[in-house]
């Protein structure tokens, strides 16, 4: 067919128009099949799509479009709303989006950082340099896709008659800082409020969260697959810069950020929380199983992370394990903070990552009661609140993950609330209710060293359940409840044998019996 290639005459463009001859399509100017439109002055697209007389458009667009923000899960589809601010200058792929799709036959491809520094990639033109600035206390997962690789996507989507929003990436994901570590790329902080100042015509915020994408919808409906991965494309892309060292570039990394190496230098210092400062008995380890999927269910108490973070010692250190704790996006807002959980397992919470956990037959953790658990004041904090607010035993039925139900006595006491400050500022920044008033907090943030106490129950069966049957909602709030009542009689039991919040011991290998398990649906409903 003939095609034109119009719009900004980058190093795209060009692999794009040598990827087309290759395929035996014609360039032309003025009389052509379908036009390859890659955004530069907006108003010559408007013109291209007012003036008609092709059959096909097609549109490069960004995947930054979906915004860098804490409360995007990452991995994301197209169906994922925007959530990149009104100002932002990515705003113009938007825009050319729009216009696009007056066409009745048309397509845009939302590319990934594309390698080469040209294209204005910010995480490209960093790596490109001898010194970056990335945004202090930030290592998001980043994706690149090859120069090859971005023109073989435009070029499919001009071969289909497949029309909408595609994204395309390199397959996996790399962290930020281990890219420019390989690159030879000296890292400098640079702190948010100077962000405006070193724009350079895209946002610094392509830095700061997590903003990857899947490449599934183009695989499917437009037959494109990468040739390289990240990766790989990133070592490629690499060879050809001096100083830089490719060969430190891992096969692959976690898609969400977790980073083994970086949970062993915590591991001396996890261990000494757990066996020095709060003196943590456990039992009951035999039920978290040696491999396959499962969720780990518990009370989430002291308005910080830090049970989480014994959790994962424990079950790390006895079981080799590594749980994937299910975060609020509010807790990834706080620098360095945001770095530390996901390096350590954490994972945006969301039913799609979820989903890809439990299909990668991880050990899945998940707090039911959410931040209204970890706010729940000292004098009722081992009253536990509803746990059908949470679509977590949904999760559980329709993944086939059994639920393995944890209950903790003393890590209430770390931080006990006692009293409340209304602020509107820190609900807007932090994401949290109020301001809690606890001893040692706010004027000292140190935890308090009680002894705590952890017995992780038997799996909650679920045999006769079918993915399916997480549609049903009266049975999935049943098991919720289920699931709340045995946690609560634990810890109620534990509660009655403690006689010192700082010492002592309660577990004896003795569990009060569970309740009966709610009536299942009978066969073929």
């Amino acid at each position: 067919m003939k095609v034109a290639v119009l719009g900004l005459d980058g190093p795209l463009a060009r692999e794009t128009r040598a990827l087309l001859q290759q395929r035996g399509h014609t360039l032309a100017e003025t009389e052509f099949d379908c036009a390859i439109y890659f955004p530069g002055p907006l108003d010559a697209l408007e013109q291209l799509v007012q003036r008609g007389g092709f059959k096909r458009l097609v549109v490069r667009s960004h995947a930054f479009v979906y915004g860098s923000n804490e409360k995007n899960p990452g991995l994301m589809s197209e169906e994922r709303v925007s959530l990149l601010p009104a100002d932002a200058p990515e705003q113009r792929w938007i825009e050319a989006e729009q216009i696009a799709l007056r066409v009745p036959n048309w397509a845009a491809v939302r590319l990934t950082n594309v390698l080469a520094p040209e294209e204005g990639d910010r995480a490209v033109r960093q790596l490109a340099k001898r010194v970056a600035m990335p945004l202090a206390g930030r290592d998001p997962n980043v994706q690149f896709i090859s120069l090859h690789d971005a023109a073989r996507a435009m070029v499919a989507a001009a071969e289909s008659d497949a029309t909408g929003i595609f994204n395309a990436t390199g397959e996996g994901a790399i962290p930020l800082r281990k890219a420019l570590k390989a690159a030879g790329t000296a890292a400098a902080g640079l702190i948010k409020p100077l962000r405006r100042a070193y724009s350079q015509g895209s946002s610094i915020e392509q830095l700061e969260f997590n903003w990857t994408v899947s490449g599934q919808r183009a695989a499917r409906e437009l037959g494109f697959k990468p040739e390289l991965s990240t990766v790989q494309a990133l070592a490629e892309f690499l060879r050809h810069k001096p100083g830089a060292r490719p060969e430190l570039l891992k096969p692959s990394y976690d898609d969400y950020g977790l980073d083994l190496d970086y949970l062993r230098r915590w591991g001396w210092w996890f261990a000494f929380l757990r066996r020095v400062y709060w003196r943590i008995d456990f039992e009951g380890m035999e039920n978290i199983p040696a491999a396959g999927r499962a969720m780990f269910v518990g009370s989430h108490r002291g308005f910080m992370p830090l049970d989480a973070v014994m959790h994962l010692s424990l079950v790390q250190t006895h079981r080799g394990r590594v749980i994937r704790f299910l975060i609020i996006p509010s807790l990834l807002r706080v620098p360095f903070l945001s770095n530390f959980l996901t390096k350590v397992g954490g994972v945006a919470a969301s039913r799609e990552n979820a989903t890809r956990l439990f299909a990668g037959e991880n050990l899945v953790g998940i707090f039911p009661e959410g931040i209204r658990g970890t706010f729940t004041p000292y004098a009722t904090a081992y009253q536990l609140r509803d746990f059908s607010k949470s679509a977590f035993v949904a999760m559980a039925i329709e993944n086939q993950a059994p639920m393995i139900p944890v209950a903790v006595v003393g890590h209430a006491e770390i931080f006990p609330i006692i009293g409340r400050i209304n602020s509107s500022f820190i609900t807007r920044t932090l994401g949290w209710p109020y301001l809690p008033i606890a001893p040692m907090f706010p004027l000292a943030p140190v935890p308090i060293p009680s002894k705590w106490h952890v017995r992780i129950l038997p799996p909650v069966p679920l045999e006769g359940l079918k993915p399916q049957d997480a549609q049903n909602g009266a049975l999935v709030k049943e098991f919720s409840e289920y699931v709340r009542r045995i946690i609560q009689i634990n810890v109620d039991d534990m509660r009655t044998k403690r006689k010192r919040i700082f010492w002592g011991h309660v577990l004896d290998g003795t569990a009060p019996p569970a309740p009966p398990l709610p009536a299942q649906p009978a066969a073929g409903d």
